[in-house]
């Protein structure tokens, strides 16, 4: 099994340490980062996402807690051995461009290959290459100011791959760009991790670029609070079949990245229990799905708290949809305790529920909810698709695709509604049953 290349083990980080005003920038982090991934480490400001890209550039030592690279500590270089990790092994991209007013931009780029004994022909050629490269040669004779925004950081990119590293650092590379530009640049710190094979960390508040990256690690006061693998993107980090499982939450994570795990479960479920409501509706409902799903309101509290006046406190919908959103989420809720407990049994052999069991009472709810009568073939086939998709063995697509497979082939013969409709509800079950990559 392939090592990480970069290796975090409870690493913290303290600014100015026994004084008044000390601040953990970094508190326990652990990450496992492997060579080629697209790595985007994404939060608030202050939430300590520079500091730990910092950390692996070589510039913030450790408080505590382990930190290494290719298999070493580089705090533990000697000072000369740390400046060729520096610059050999990174690169890196500023937010504000870094670029030396008083040079044109072919000697902005050449000028880290001079501490590195290179000649001057060899210095330009190798500069004006990336230029060329990054849709810049043309101005490689001009000073920074002469450029715009997006063309001083594509210059940025140039010089930071002219030492040709191995790990590309990006610290907020569009913070300061128009939305063409900030475009032509992440296309091309793309193409640097697609076709050349580089290491891309990148530390971003933008939700618009957690598309590009393998995982996202979210950050929040100095903490990882969770992780989230790209379903678009084909993953580099080894993952034991069944080990991990994309749901909605994934998807409503890029939508809404500053929320919790726990609001996202709740935003799920609203998704699946509204139609036409307002948008004030919608907000109080929130808060009163959140309170039911947390075990804070009872079933009879819930519909009264659906029911009341809006000027009360309510959500003010009509008793008959309230009592039929109230059994459905609670339907919904212990079904998705049923998922939860198989999960929870992958960590801990002691708790005996099945997969196969699981699938079988999964199986029901389904049944039950669509009146749905099925051959014993059948039957076999949809528990078989249950236990995979919960293990995580299958994705969302491909069990809407086996529902509408024919029976032969292994699947239902569903129509395409009917697939599309089962799918949509399991999706909803999983969403509120699997728990994402959390860490506390």
């Amino acid at each position: 099994m392939a090592k990480p290349l970069i290796v975090c083990r409870d690493l913290s980080i303290i600014y100015n340490k026994g004084k008044s005003n000390e601040f953990k920038a970094l508190s326990n982090v652990n990450t496992d980062i492997y060579e080629g991934e697209y790595i985007i480490l994404f939060g608030a400001s202050g939430s300590g996402k520079s500091t730990l890209m910092y950390a692996i550039q070589g510039s913030l030592p450790p408080g505590s807690g382990t930190l290494l690279i290719r298999g070493d500590d580089i705090y533990s270089y000697p000072p000369d051995e740390r400046v060729y990790f520096q610059r050999y092994v990174m690169g890196i991209i500023f937010q504000s461009f870094n670029l030396i007013p008083s040079l044109s931009v072919l000697d902005n780029v050449a000028l880290p290959m001079i501490f590195c004994n290179a000649d001057k022909t060899t210095r330009e050629r190798r500069a004006q290459s990336l230029l060329d490269r990054f849709g810049v040669g043309h101005v490689s004779h001009k000073i920074p100011a002469m450029l715009s925004g997006g063309q001083q950081q594509r210059v940025s990119v140039s010089r930071s791959m002219v030492n040709d590293p191995k790990i590309l650092l990006a610290d907020e590379p569009t913070g300061n760009l128009d939305s063409v530009s900030t475009q032509q640049v992440m296309d091309k710190i793309d193409e640097i991790n697609t076709f050349d094979r580089r290491t891309i960390i990148m530390v971003s508040h933008n939700a618009a670029h957690l598309s590009y990256a393998h995982r996202v690690y979210y950050l929040k006061d100095g903490l990882i609070v969770r992780e989230v693998v790209n379903p678009q993107r084909k993953q580099i980090k080894p993952v034991r079949e069944g080990e991990t499982i994309v749901t909605e939450l994934e998807q409503l994570a890029r939508i809404y990245p500053y929320d919790s795990v726990e609001m996202l479960r709740v935003k799920s479920m609203v998704n699946y229990l509204t139609q036409e409501f307002t948008y004030r509706q919608l907000i109080r409902l929130e808060h009163a799905i959140g309170l039911f799903i947390s075990g804070k309101l009872d079933k009879d509290h819930f519909i009264k708290s659906l029911i009341l006046p809006y000027e009360k406190g309510g959500v003010e919908i009509d008793e008959k949809t309230a009592r039929e959103m109230a059994h459905r989420a609670e339907r919904m809720i212990e079904q998705a305790d049923d998922i939860r407990r198989f999960r929870a049994r992958k960590e801990n052999q002691n708790i005996f529920f099945s997969q196969h069991h699981l699938a079988e009472r999964l199986r029901d709810h389904l049944l039950h909810s669509y009146r749905i009568k099925l051959t014993k073939e059948q039957d076999e086939h949809l528990i078989e698709m249950i236990a995979d998709r919960v293990t995580g063995v299958i994705e969302e697509d491909q069990f809407n695709e086996r529902l509408m497979q024919s029976v032969r082939s292994g699947g239902l013969g569903l129509t395409e509604a009917e697939a599309d409709d089962m799918t949509r509800y399991f999706e909803k079950v999983i969403a509120q049953g699997v728990d994402v990559s959390y860490k506390s």
